[in-house]
């Protein structure tokens, strides 16, 4: 995925990494409301809910 795409920094992702290595970024926005995609495409470079995670990592949550 792109470092420059707002969903590697934003609050609301959470990453999913398949049993095969390939990684997904979700959005936990897409889970309530269709206004926003579930997995959106990358890189996202404008988001109405975009907010930042403030703690200065890329990290995310990992399902296996």
């Amino acid at each position: 995925m792109s470092a420059s795409s707002l969903c590697e920094r934003c609050a609301h992702v959470r990453e999913i990494v398949s049993g095969k290595g390939s990684r997904f970024l979700m959005c936990r926005h897409g889970l309530a409301s269709d206004q926003f995609a579930k997995y959106p495409p990358q890189p996202t470079l404008v988001c109405v809910g975009f907010e930042s995670r403030g703690d200065g990592e890329e990290k995310g949550e990992r399902d296996f």
